[in-house]
Formats: structure tokens, sequence, C-alpha cells
């Protein structure tokens, strides 16, 4: 006759043996937080379109400090459709982790899809910036060529360094996906903008008087 002690050995190794089957067939974490993820592709096979087209309905609903609800589709607009070129579908789902893949995904989506997009959502923002500037104030005549002015240099200067811009926000919230947000608050943008408006008013007056 098996004792009592026997039959709850016998228990215990078999559990033990099971463990590593278990183990191999248990859902990961990562699975488990993202099941049940609505990408709007309702049952089909996920693909970098689907995902683009789910990442610019959630980009367009967040607010923005910055830009205005028209900018921010336009914004959202061109880096999903850059987005849907460059990054896989893993990548998508990578984006707001805090970890390697989160973080090298991130990089690949601002490098190759939101610093191409940056030049043209500024435009707006920096002609307001402009016309509400208190150096217009004693500007009589010629407002409008001067902030023409002023937006042909920014879109150029961010065009030119849209790495550095994204390096600079990135560092103080490594978690941005729109550096530009953090950009347009800082005191180098408002400096900047003080410097053009006396270059684009000084060609202004200068191209005035030497017709």
């Amino acid at each position: 006759m098996i004792s009592k002690t026997t039959i709850i050995a016998l228990i215990f190794i078999m559990c033990i043996s099971i463990l590593p089957v278990l183990a191999q067939n248990a859902p990961s974490l990562d699975s488990i937080l993202n099941e049940g993820e609505n990408y709007g592709n309702n049952g089909k096979p996920l693909t970098s379109a689907i995902m683009a087209n789910h990442y610019y309905k959630t980009c367009t609903m967040e607010q923005s400090l910055v830009f205005d609800e028209e900018e921010m589709k336009i914004l959202c607009g061109c880096n999903a459709a850059k987005m849907s070129e460059v990054l896989t579908v893993q990548d998508f789902q990578d984006l707001y982790k805090q970890n390697d893949k989160g973080r090298d995904a991130r990089s690949r989506m601002l490098a190759f899809a939101y610093a191409p997009c940056m030049e043209h959502v500024i435009e707006k923002k920096v002609r307001h910036d402009c016309y509400s500037s208190s150096q217009m104030d004693d500007i009589l005549r010629g407002g409008k060529l001067i902030c023409d002015c002023v937006v042909d240099k920014f879109t150029g200067y961010v065009s030119r360094n849209a790495a550095n811009i994204i390096l600079t926000s990135t560092h103080y919230a490594p978690m941005s996906l729109n550096p530009l947000e953090h950009y347009f608050t800082t005191r180098n943008y408002n400096g900047q903008h003080k410097g053009y408006m006396r270059q684009c008013h000084y060609k202004f007056v200068y191209d005035r008087d030497n017709k």
C-alpha cells in the first residue's frame, strides 16, 4: 500500500515536470496588456496602414498648447502617412512602451516621419506670434511682408535643424512624440523670433528706401 507521503511526493514531482510546458504556453505580459486593443481593424490582420490610421485618430484627439485643431490634423496626417511607410506593426505597438523597444520605435518615428513634417505645420503658429508681437506696435507699414519673411526664416531653420529640435525636446520629455510642442515654449524660440523680426524689419525698410 502506497503511503500518503509517497502520493504527495509523486504529485509534487508531476507538477514540477509540467511547469516548463505551462510556462511555454502561457501568454506574455505584453500580450495580456495589449489583448483587446481596438485598432479599428474589425478582426482583420493588422497592417502598418491600419495602425497609422489608428495613430491619426488618437493623435488628433490630443490637446495641444501650441497648435490649433487644424494644425494638429495637418501634423498628425503627415506623420501618419509617413509612419505607414517606415514603421512595422510591432513598431506602432511599441511606441508608448518605456523600454528599449519603445525608445527604438520612437526614434525611428521621429527621425523618418515626424522630422520631414515639421516645416509644414509651423507657419500658422509663427505668423500668429509675428502679428501679436509687441515689436509690431511700432511698425506702421509692411506688416504682412515682415511676417512672411519671419515665416520663411523659421521654415528654413526648422528644416535644417529638425534633428537638434527633436534631440533637445526628447532630452526633457523622452516619451514625447511632438517635439515642436516643447520647442515653441522655449526661450530659444522666443529669442529667435525677436531676432528674425528685427532682421525682417530692417530688410523691409532697406528694400523700401532703395527702390
